[in-house]
């Protein structure tokens, strides 16, 4: 089947359709988040993504909400958190549209709010919970994806298949498999893995079985990679205390552990345990246990941390036994929070590391964060995710300054820096709001790693006009490295169209880049069927092109479909040994019950 023929059967498809309503525009949320995180970091996208469609399925109460709860919207930062808080406990909440009389809260930031809270009236309790009423109201969505990629890559099959089922209560009860087989390895031979998750049972705060994810103080013991890497969102650089919570991807990182876990609330403390059993390399097991204690009064927090892990088979393995302790605080003191964790690790001898943390909030619409981090040569804990300049948290010594500015009217001012002791990262950008059907984005990044200095910018603009939607982005940049100048470009046009008598949406991208060194590709986030994040890079000589179409058929099946195409100029493709052309195709269905 040729190329054109693929993109007239998507559009036959979405065309031919019918339904009723649409959903809520969770690619104005992500792509908002994800266009502001570093490219360098290890951010688990599909979890955000999953992580923010689950509460917008089942939307926090803002008379009931917490710290805790409102963490978990990354693009929220503690002054904007520590108002709405304060808003509830002295007025309580009559009207969703309350949240326009705080003034910390831009009307673009309440847009990304409103699909993810609620105004209910506030319960005595937690209910308790009744099997048959859980079983009978929950919610179930099934989603089914296929991907045919270039055959001439596989020497097998080059289908990729993933299946995911969710299963979800209140957000109080929540179970998943998933099921993906890579492209071009047997069928045979796939990835899966499932969790269940309870919240809010009497004492017990949370209860994982499965694949789940650990993540206390400040990462530097263990921390989970959902926010993990420097970002123009400052809160989202202080990565904050989650504790046990489900994991719904599968892979063989050290991203999650395969286990049970438990945390149970004890008067003013939490208590959390928990163990992992996996399979390693050499097929040895790997045991982990760890456990913390987390006390609170008033503006103190204070807790204690440690992990352990034992190989089952100690005669194949370098590395038999390893862990780590420490201890972390925080407090708060109105304008001000101070916090820091410290950290001792044991593997084939001792090595420790520190980060401290001091955010500001002088004024309002006005954050200020600074941290500093040592992590000795001997710390070694593959577990820890704290903020770090390299893939693994160890011998490295820096400081970070991160800024946020929101006075003035409709802009948007963020800058952070980052210094180590081998080099250096700097990012500047403004966003600018005059109103909802426009939104402009300005970035500029130095940086200086492993001996390279790379300097780039950014800017796009998004117009809305009726059903239509237009987004226009350029990026440059310059890359010294082996004495050598070199310079990548990319430029790409969006146009979005939403049906009004039906639910489908249609998406297209043109882009041509010429990035032709390996140090000027250029990354940008790309819309792409749900649970498929696609922030890819762009590096040669060429154009790019991709087309989505979405259709919900009706509130229990949605259709996703995406066909993209990368095509080389042949004199450079040719000299890299590259195929002129890449067509990848994205299927997925989604069932909700």
């Amino acid at each position: 089947m040729t190329q054109i023929r693929y993109i007239w059967m998507c559009l036959a498809i979405c065309v031919t359709m019918t339904a009723h309503s649409q959903e809520f525009r969770l690619d104005d949320v992500l792509e908002d988040i994800f266009h502001q995180l570093s490219e360098d970091g290890e951010w688990s996208y599909e979890e955000i993504e999953e992580e923010l469609l689950s509460i917008a399925q089942n939307p926090m109460n803002l008379n009931e909400v917490t710290s805790e709860d409102l963490n978990r919207l990354m693009f929220l930062n503690d002054e904007q958190i520590d108002a709405i808080l304060m808003y509830q406990y002295q007025y309580g909440f009559n009207e969703i549209y309350e949240l326009q009389l705080i003034d910390c809260l831009k009307d673009y930031e309440i847009r990304n709010l409103l699909p993810f809270v609620v105004v209910e009236p506030k319960q005595s309790s937690a209910s308790k919970l009744y099997f048959r009423e859980v079983f009978h109201y929950a919610r179930h969505e099934v989603t089914v994806r296929l991907d045919a990629r270039n055959m001439e890559d596989y020497s097998g099959d080059p289908v990729y298949g993933k299946l995911r089922y969710r299963f979800n209560y209140q957000n109080r009860v929540q179970a998943g498999l998933t099921v993906d087989r890579a492209a071009g390895a047997p069928w045979e031979k796939v990835n899966y893995g499932g969790y269940i998750q309870l919240k809010d049972l009497g004492p017990m705060k949370t209860i994982v079985a499965g694949n789940y994810q650990a993540n206390f103080g400040y990462g530097l013991v263990v921390g989970s990679p959902f926010k993990r890497g420097k970002s123009a969102y400052i809160q989202s650089t202080a990565t904050t205390d989650e504790g046990l919570k489900k994991f719904s991807s599968v892979g063989d990182s050290y991203n999650y552990f395969h286990g049970v876990g438990a945390t149970a609330r004890v008067k003013w403390a939490d208590l959390s345990a928990f163990y992992s059993l996996r399979k390693g390399k050499e097929d040895a097991w790997n045991h982990v246990v760890g456990a913390n204690a987390t006390a609170r009064w008033k503006k103190l927090k204070v807790g204690v941390t440690g992990i352990e892990s034992l190989k089952s088979n100690v005669e194949s393995q370098k590395l038999s036994d390893k862990g780590a302790m420490g201890a972390n605080v925080r407090y708060n003191w109105g304008k001000v929070d101070v916090w820091g964790e410290v950290a001792a690790s044991h593997a084939e001898q001792w090595g420790w590391g520190t980060i401290m943390g001091l955010r500001v909030n002088p004024i309002s619409d006005f954050n200020l964060l600074a941290i500093y981090r040592y992590y000795s040569p001997e710390y070694e804990n593959v577990y820890a995710n704290s903020l770090s300049s390299k893939t693994r948290v160890s011998d490295e010594h820096g400081g970070y300054l991160g800024v946020e500015y929101n006075r003035l009217r409709n802009w948007q001012l963020s800058l952070f820096g980052d210094v180590w002791k081998e080099g250096y990262e700097t990012m500047a950008q403004a966003d600018f709001v005059p109103q909802k059907n426009y939104k402009m984005h300005m970035r500029l990044r130095a940086k200086r790693k492993n001996e390279i200095d790379t300097y780039s910018t950014r800017w796009n603009g998004m117009w809305e006009l009726g059903q239509w939607r237009l987004k226009t982005q350029i990026d440059a940049n310059m890359v010294y490295a082996k004495e050598k100048w070199n310079y990548g470009f990319s430029i790409f046009q969006d146009v979005e169209y939403r049906f009004a008598r039906v639910p489908i949406v249609l998406q297209f991208r043109a882009q041509a880049f010429d990035a032709r060194e390996w140090n000027n590709r250029v990354y940008m986030y790309e819309n792409d069927v749900l649970y498929a994040y696609a922030i890819p890079f762009v590096y040669g000589l060429g154009g790019r092109f991709w087309l989505n179409a979405r259709y919900k058929i009706n509130d229990t099946f949605s259709l996703y479909i995406r066909l993209s195409e990368t095509v080389y100029q042949g004199a450079w493709a040719e000299e890299h040994d590259k195929k002129n052309t890449r067509t990848d195709i994205h299927a997925l269905l989604r069932v909700k019950l």
